[in-house]
C-alpha cells in the first residue's frame, strides 16, 4: 500500500514540477544537492548514496558544484513520530524557490523512503526526463515480472529478490556526532558572590547508537570583591571542566544527565593596603552533577542549556587581618560547601 501511495505522490509531483518548471532546451538540466539527516535520521539514505540513485533514474550525471548547477535542491530527512517526515525544495541559479514537496511514511524502516525520494528529486530536477523514463525507475519489482514468463528463468529471480531487499538493512550504523557550545555561565558558591563568566563546551556522542557523550568545557569569570570590616579584595575564577553525560535523543530535544568535575583556580588580589589581606592563588577542585537540553533550530544551529549541582572536595580560605586592637586573623572569603552553575547559549551540531 505504502508503494502505491509513494507512486502517485510521484506522478503528482511529475504533473506539477512539470507544469511550474519547463525544461531546458537539452533536457540535460544539472544541480547541486544538500541533503540532511537530523537528528535521529541517522539510518536514512546519505546524501552520496541519494545522489546516485537519482543520476540512475535520470540515466545521466546530474550533480555538479554549486557554482556550475542551473538549480539547487535542498532537503532533510526526520524522525516523525512512529515514521518519517521529508522537505524537498528547488531553487534556481538566483534561488527564487521554485517548488516545495513534502514525503510522509507513518511507519516502517527509512530505508522504504529511498525509491520515494530518488523519484521525487529526479522529477524536480528534470521533469522531461522523469516523464520519460518513469516507467522504468518506480516499478522495481517488473524486473522480476519479466524474468517470470521464462521457465527456467523464473524460480532464480526469486532467490536474489529478497537478497536484495536485506542488503540495504545492514549499513545502518550511526556516525560519530559533536556538538560544540558557546555560553553564558553564573556560579555561586565558588567566589565570594554570585559570577558571571562565559564557556565553551564541547560535546562527541559514540556512534552505533550508544547513548553517551564525553563532554568537555573551559569557564571563565569576571572579577568579584568581597569585604569584610573594611578590608577588600577582587577575585578572579577560571576552571576547566570533563563530564561523562548518559544522553536521551530526540527530533525535538536532546537530554542528558552528566557526571564529572571542575580543576582550576580562585586567584586573589588585595585592594586594601595594610590589613594583611592573602594575595594568592588556591586550586579549584569540584563534583559537578549537571542537567542539560538541547533544542535544534535549524542545522546546525541549536539552543542549550544546563543547571548544575557542585560540590567543592577542596575549600580554600583567604584570610585578613582584625582591624581592631586583637590583630587576629579571619576569613574574608572561604569556598563554600555547596554550590551551584547555569548556563545558556548557542549550540553547533555536526553531522
Amino acid at each position: 500500500m505504502h508503494r502505491a501511495s509513494f507512486a502517485v505522490a510521484a506522478c503528482i509531483t511529475a504533473v506539477v514540477t512539470a507544469a511550474a518548471h519547463p525544461a531546458s532546451a537539452d533536457g540535460a538540466r544539472t544541480s547541486s544537492l544538500s541533503w540532511l539527516r537530523m537528528p535521529g535520521g541517522e539510518s536514512c539514505i546519505a546524501t552520496q548514496a541519494l545522489a546516485r540513485s537519482v543520476e540512475e533514474r535520470l540515466g545521466r550525471r546530474v550533480f555538479v558544484s554549486a557554482a556550475e548547477a542551473d538549480v539547487s535542491v535542498e532537503g532533510r530527512i526526520e524522525k516523525h513520530g512512529a515514521g518519517w517526515h521529508s522537505v524537498i525544495t528547488i531553487r534556481d541559479g538566483k534561488g527564487t524557490l521554485l517548488g516545495t514537496r513534502e514525503l510522509d511514511r507513518p511507519d516502517g524502516a527509512c530505508s522504504a523512503m529511498n525509491e520515494p525520494l530518488a523519484l521525487v528529486i529526479a522529477v524536480m530536477i528534470d521533469p522531461e526526463a522523469k516523464l520519460t523514463t518513469s516507467s522504468s525507475p518506480p516499478p522495481l519489482p517488473p524486473p522480476a515480472a519479466p524474468a517470470a514468463p521464462a521457465p527456467l528463468p523464473a524460480p532464480a529471480p526469486a532467490v536474489p529478490a529478497p537478497a536484495a531487499d536485506a542488503a540495504p538493512k545492514p549499513p545502518t550504523k550511526e556516525p560519530w556526532r559533536f556538538q560544540g557550545d558557546a555560553v553564558g555561565t553564573i556560579t555561586s558558591g565558588v567566589a565570594p558572590a554570585v559570577d558571571a563568566g562565559g564557556s565553551i563546551a564541547g560535546t562527541l556522542f559514540l556512534p552505533n547508537g550508544v547513548p553517551i557523550g564525553l563532554r568537555g568545557y573551559g569557564s571563565l569569570f569576571l572579577p568579584t570583591k568581597a569585604t569584610q570590616d573594611n578590608a577588600s579584595a577582587s577575585f578572579d575564577l577560571f576552571y576547566l571542566g570533563s563530564a561523562i553525560c548518559p544522553t536521551l535523543r530526540r527530533p525535538a530535544a536532546t537530554l542528558m544527565l552528566c557526571f564529572g568535575g571542575h580543576l582550576g583556580v580562585l586567584r586573589s588580589h588585595p585592594e586594601t593596603q595594610g590589613r594583611g589581606i592573602d594575595d594568592k592563588t588556591e586550586i579549584v577542585w569540584n563534583g559537578v552533577s549537571e542537567g542539560r537540553v538541547t533544542i535544534p533550530l535549524f542545522a546546525p544551529l541549536a539552543l542549550t542549556g544546563g543547571l548544575s549541582a557542585v560540590l567543592p572536595l577542596l575549600r580554600p580560605t583567604f584570610g585578613y587581618t582584625r582591624s581592631d586592637a586583637t590583630g587576629t586573623r579571619a576569613d574574608l572569603h572561604k569556598v563554600s560547601s555547596f554550590a551551584v552553575a547555569a548556563d545558556a547559549g548557542i549550540g553547533f551540531f555536526f553531522p
